[in-house]
């Protein structure tokens, strides 16, 4: 009876291996014929017309992620000045640019004391950027005026939540504010609900430590899902715990796993061809993925000494591309960045 039972799990280990390599190749090869198609595009390796502007209107975060760069950062916590703001905005759209947020390198913008006269100042004077909106944990929400909120002319949000309790919430975020997060996600809601004019809000809900179905069956999470639209059961089984380890910077623990490094020789990253950011320092990238410092050699200037339209079509970021890809000189930063657009 032990060797029957014994041959039917080597029967059942071998076949998951099978399934595991088959689900592998197929991956690989969609990977392989996607690399391919995009190499040969004619329009690849050229920067676009009008470029798309992240802002990273502050650079201050309370939490303490366990795969961010945000306790180790040494440069000055700062909101950008409203004077380079708007510097930054005006010069953006008279580029014909279409596309902006408030996206960071590091920060939450709810904690930007300026973060709605933003908005404003976007969303009144230049009605092109139908869209604008920004990444946050929602711990600050209740700072701001629900009215004032809504009439600031934002449009999206993406949430990065867990929703398995306060031990599991502290324990990834690093921070004890799960019922203040949580309180202001069901006001969210709420809001929303009874407003005419929606904010689009993605819930994303981050890998903690522990297995789905305990996610799934904690209380919250089936409140939360039992109150939107989107079908967040079919996110968290879809969910990777594939993260980004900050150039080495950061020590990730052992349940969330590295992206991979994609082949990157002689093809420079589509990042650098399609739009800039702006730091809170007014210091000014080709790239906004992990220069968390903003001193590498993808900053192209200050916005307070010159124009984003000068840095985009200026030489030094002409040079940065050409050398990537006629002489596979690669930025040092981009060397081993695990966000790399292929």
């Amino acid at each position: 009876m032990g060797n029957v039972i014994s041959q039917n799990r080597g029967t059942l280990s071998l076949a998951s291996t099978v399934r595991h390599r088959i689900d592998w190749s197929r991956k690989a090869l969609r990977f392989a014929r996607s690399y391919v198609q995009r190499y040969f595009d004619p329009n690849r390796f050229k920067p676009v017309a009008k470029p798309r502007l992240s802002i990273e209107t502050t650079n201050v975060c309370n939490a303490k992620c366990v795969f961010c760069a945000n306790p180790l950062m040494q440069r000055r916590k700062m909101p950008l000045p409203m004077e380079l703001f708007k510097k930054s905005v005006d010069e953006v759209a008279a580029m014909g640019s279409t596309v902006l947020d408030f996206n960071v390198t590091i920060g939450d913008p709810l904690l930007d004391p300026y973060l709605l006269e933003r908005a404003r100042y976007v969303t009144r004077n230049y009605p092109q950027f139908s869209s604008l909106g920004f990444v946050t944990t929602l711990q600050w929400l209740h700072r701001f005026d629900m009215d004032e909120f809504w009439d600031s002319g934002l449009t999206w949000m993406s949430i990065s939540t867990a929703l398995s309790g306060r031990e599991k919430y502290a324990e990834f975020f690093g921070v004890d504010k799960y019922e203040q997060m949580m309180t202001n996600l069901l006001r969210l809601i709420e809001e929303n609900q009874r407003r005419t004019r929606k904010i689009e809000y993605l819930i994303q809900i981050k890998p903690t430590n522990e297995p789905i179905e305990a996610v799934l069956a904690h209380p919250d999470f089936q409140c939360i899902n039992g109150l939107v639209d989107a079908d967040l059961v079919a996110h968290v089984n879809a969910r990777g715990f594939y993260v980004d380890d900050w150039l080495g910077a950061v020590k990730l623990p052992p349940y969330l796993k590295k992206r991979p490094l994609y082949p990157r020789a002689f093809r420079p990253c589509a990042q650098l061809f399609g739009g800039l950011i702006v730091y809170s320092n007014g210091n000014v990238g080709a790239c906004n993925c992990r220069d968390y410092e903003a001193n590498s050699e993808l900053m192209l200037g200050n916005v307070k000494g010159t124009s984003l339209s000068e840095m985009w079509s200026g030489e030094q970021l002409a040079h940065l591309r050409s050398d990537w890809r006629r002489k596979n000189k690669v930025p040092e930063i981009c060397k081993t960045c695990r966000h790399y657009l292929y």
